[in-house]
């Protein structure tokens, strides 16, 4: 596991996925913090001046707590902004409508409004137009300098108060933006910190557990391809989970049983081939040096010519058959498409086994209903095509038994048919009998010549030419296949 790049690539990918998610969550977890914080500050900003505005014009209209003079007016104003800077840690300003600080918690001047002397300390103050406007509206708040009055940013705040019954200034309070955010922030942030580290334990655990069982069938096809490699075919691989990884874990298997089968009739085919290969070389090999040195009467040379030139055909047959096979597999089979006989073929066909039907005496049947029938494809494939079929149906049909040829035209394609008498297929051999290297059940055979390479290519050619081919049989008394051509 410590040596799986995919296994390192995926944890990685995963960890940065959580990381970058918290990173993400942490900042709008700042921003949205911030922003609760800021609505809070204001609105406590807000009521905390409101109530310094009404207590203001219940002083100018003499209401405020009993009957006060003149100098207790002066200490009363005094009293109410003090208390409001700071119970919340504020500058608090009295502004009259024009802008200008008539009064501050440090000093309230004797002279009243409507005739009022400006603040001492902060009468050079002028607020713009922009802000007053709104502030003698009631329920202005911002955050900023106050169009450049304060040298920092600002949570501010301002109600207006009356004089008889008029509005006659307002009462602003201010304070530092980041007084008290940073504590809030903190307090927060190391809460979110500590509940990501924990989270990041846990998933940090359940990722490479998640991680860990991915990775594990992967490195099992692994260590399995490795096996196939070195021609052990017998590893099988699983899954625990139902999932993909169950299905390419399934078909990973079935790649391995097709393969065991693929290597089994590979390992069959060249026994095959060189026993196809060496019987007749070493026939032609003796018949040849007979007739040299004199084992062979020259009278009888004619009769062991012949012999080698059938054996010498069954070589190139052999030879024509896996050239085909190489051509088809490398794609470079191409068909030479002509117009012909397609019945005269079939009757050219079964006349080059004149001589095998007549010394196993088989009767063939058919015959006489074939009526000629052109065609359009690719004549010596297809005449390979039926001397294959032919040629299985002589060997393996039994002295006196019978071959039946049927041509049919059908509304969508020409049909031919050939069926042969004697021992059947299982269902196991019809699923298989056209697998390239399959032979059936040779111990059943009359003949047990062959590579298993014939019906392969003629179910290609058929399937070159657009047509399909199908194979019946009934175990005990008959093969029947089926050759679809198509019209066109």
């Amino acid at each position: 596991m410590k040596s799986s790049k995919l296994f390192r690539k995926y944890f990685s990918a995963f960890m940065i996925i959580l990381l970058s998610a918290f990173t993400f969550l942490g900042s709008a977890l700042l921003v949205f913090s911030t922003q609760f914080w800021t609505r809070d500050r204001l609105s406590l900003l807000t009521a905390n001046v409101n109530q310094a505005a009404q207590d203001i014009s219940s002083i100018y209209a003499g209401t405020y707590q009993a009957y006060l003079d003149e100098i207790d007016r002066q200490q009363a104003i005094a009293h109410v902004l003090m208390h409001a800077s700071v119970a919340f840690e504020a500058q608090v300003f009295v502004f009259n409508s024009d802008g200008r600080v008539i009064a501050c918690p440090e000093m309230v001047h004797d002279t009243w409004l409507p005739s009022p002397v400006l603040c001492p300390l902060h009468g050079t103050w002028r607020m713009p137009w922009e802000v007053i406007s709104p502030a003698l509206m009631g329920n202005f708040t911002q955050v900023g300098n106050a169009g450049g009055l304060f040298d920092q940013s600002m949570l501010i705040a301002a109600q207006p108060f009356t004089l008889q019954g008029e509005t006659a200034g307002f009462v602003l309070a201010a304070q530092p933006f980041s007084a008290g955010l940073f504590e809030y922030l903190g307090g927060i942030l190391r809460l979110f910190l500590l509940s990501a580290l924990v989270i990041s334990v846990l998933v940090f655990a359940a990722v490479f557990l998640i991680t860990r069982r991915l990775i594990k069938p992967l490195n099992a096809m692994i260590a399995a391809t490795k096996r196939f490699a070195q021609g052990d075919f017998r590893h099988r691989v699983t899954s625990p989970d139902n999932d993909e990884l169950r299905l390419l874990a399934n078909a990973f298997n079935a790649m391995a049983i097709n393969l065991a089968t693929l290597e089994a009739s590979r390992r069959s085919f060249v026994a095959n081939v060189s026993h196809e290969l060496k019987t007749p070389m070493t026939s032609i090999g003796g018949f040849i040096d007979g007739m040299l040195d004199g084992t062979i009467p020259p009278e009888s040379h004619e009769k062991y010519l012949a012999l080698v030139s059938g054996e010498v055909r069954r070589l190139s047959r052999l030879v024509t058959g896996m050239l085909n096979l190489s051509r088809i597999e490398a794609g470079q089979l191409q068909m030479q498409r002509s117009t012909f006989d397609l019945s005269e073929l079939l009757f050219t066909t079964l006349l080059s086994f004149e001589k095998m039907i007549a010394e196993k005496h088989l009767e063939l049947g058919g015959l006489d209903d074939l009526q000629p029938l052109t065609i359009i494809g690719d004549q010596d494939l297809l005449t390979q095509v039926f001397y294959n079929l032919i040629d299985n149906a002589v060997k393996f049909t039994p002295p006196g038994g019978e071959i039946t040829l049927h041509l049919q035209q059908t509304p969508t394609s020409n049909r031919i048919t050939l069926r042969n008498t004697g021992g059947g297929l299982t269902p196991n051999e019809l699923d298989r009998i056209f697998e390239r290297f399959y032979k059936a059940d040779q111990s059943r055979s009359y003949d047990t010549r062959g590579a298993g390479l014939g019906l392969y290519l003629v179910q290609t050619i058929v399937r070159m030419h657009g047509g399909d081919i199908t194979v019946d049989s009934d175990h005990k008394s008959w093969v029947e296949f089926a050759v679809e051509l198509p019209l066109d």
